[in-house]
């Protein structure tokens, strides 16, 4: 445990950057957590998340303004799920760039949408820019004051390590079905 805290301090922020080109959540977290530990400094990884979601959000949109044909022969198979974020953007507009951030799996799909849109680029910049802020703000914040619990569970681990390699079997196994109930749900309905 102490060579992985050992490794995220030195390669913590630059992993961050660039885990935050696509979700960044999980990363945003556990810099929050080592932020709390001491290891990270708390204000610098919120101003990094934020920079590579702006970063990653933006190259999105781009590559599907200026790359559309080689994207959608790419994204083939997500043709609908591009299609219903087209729509919601037409709906619901700048609210949608905004909390898009919060939603998982819409995330990543509504910069493909503006892309392959004629929604405004610059505009689109700044309004990503200030959900980005947003979204680092209150996802690293909640990850720091949320960081005692999270340590005291990993310090329980800690001491019956013996038991988690079967603890994450049957996690996996449960998320594996889950994802596949999910899966079916929503094969049926489209």
């Amino acid at each position: 445990m102490q060579d992985t805290i050992h490794s995220l301090e030195q390669w913590g922020y630059i992993l961050l950057f660039i885990y935050s080109f696509g979700g960044g959540y999980l990363g945003l977290i556990t810099a929050g957590i080592m932020s709390a530990l001491g290891k990270m400094d708390l204000y610098l990884a919120i101003l990094i998340a934020c920079m590579g979601n702006i970063v990653g959000s933006f190259l999105l949109a781009y590559l599907a303004r200026y790359q559309k044909k080689e994207l959608l022969t790419a994204l083939n198979k997500h043709r609908r799920k591009i299609a219903l974020s087209q729509i919601w953007l037409k709906r619901y507009g700048l609210w949608l760039i905004i909390f898009s951030k919060y939603l998982y799996g819409i995330k990543t799909l509504v910069p493909l949408a503006i892309g392959f849109s004629s929604f405004n680029l610059k505009q689109f910049f700044i309004i990503n820019a200030f959900s980005c802020v947003l979204w680092a703000i209150i996802v690293g914040l909640c990850g720091y004051y949320a960081s005692s619990g999270v340590i005291a569970l990993l310090e329980k681990i800690d001491a019956h390590s013996y038991v988690m390699p079967f603890v994450l079997a049957i996690l996996g196994i449960f998320m594996y079905i889950l994802i596949a109930q999910i899966s079916k749900k929503a094969k049926k309905s489209l």
